[in-house]
């Protein structure tokens, strides 16, 4: 599909992109929140002592990553599908597709929770690298198997709990609509 210069400046407003900024930030603030509980429930010696300053320099790095991820991936399936992704998100509560399957969102959230989990490791190394500080009194302590799997977990249980509350919007969103 070919799409004309004035077609893309229409399709991407700037509600598009405030939504996107919105979306990205709050995602990527969330994703490093369970990250970091997955990395604190990793450590073998219970939980350390967390560097506040580095912790925070890391969380800044990982929203900003997910900011920019979250912007391309708006842009580029804007312009792919042809349609701005408000259209899309009122097409996909019309059509009821929200609300049919509540398993898999949290299925995928789980998997796909490696992704944001290693994006917030790398932000924590180099966070170290920009405040001079380790971000635990003992990074070296870390069973990433156990620390991965309590992120995929927490995650998994936050996607499953967001797609039932998307469902529940978008019903009564199609509901509200149709009395009108």
């Amino acid at each position: 599909m070919h799409i004309t210069e004035k077609q893309s400046r229409s399709l991407v407003g700037s509600q598009d992109v405030a939504r996107w900024i919105t979306f990205s930030s709050f995602w990527g603030f969330v994703f490093y929140l369970l990250s970091f509980a997955g990395l604190l429930a990793g450590h073998r010696r219970g939980a350390p002592r967390v560097k506040a300053n580095t912790a925070f320099v890391g969380m800044g790095l990982h929203v900003a990553v997910f900011n920019v991820f979250g912007f391309f991936l708006g842009a580029i399936t804007t312009l792919t599908r042809g349609k701005s992704t408000t259209e899309q998100a009122r097409e996909r509560i019309g059509g009821g597709s929200l609300d049919r399957n509540v398993l898999a969102p949290a299925l995928v959230g789980a998997v796909g929770a490696v992704v944001p989990f290693t994006v917030a490791s790398g932000s924590l190394k180099l966070a170290e690298r920009i405040t001079g500080e380790t971000a635990f009194s003992d990074g070296a302590q870390v069973d990433w198997g156990r620390a991965i799997g309590v992120t995929a977990s927490l995650s998994g249980l936050t996607a499953l709990a967001v797609s039932r509350i998307v469902a529940w919007v978008a019903r009564d969103a199609r509901t509200s609509t149709a009395s009108r």
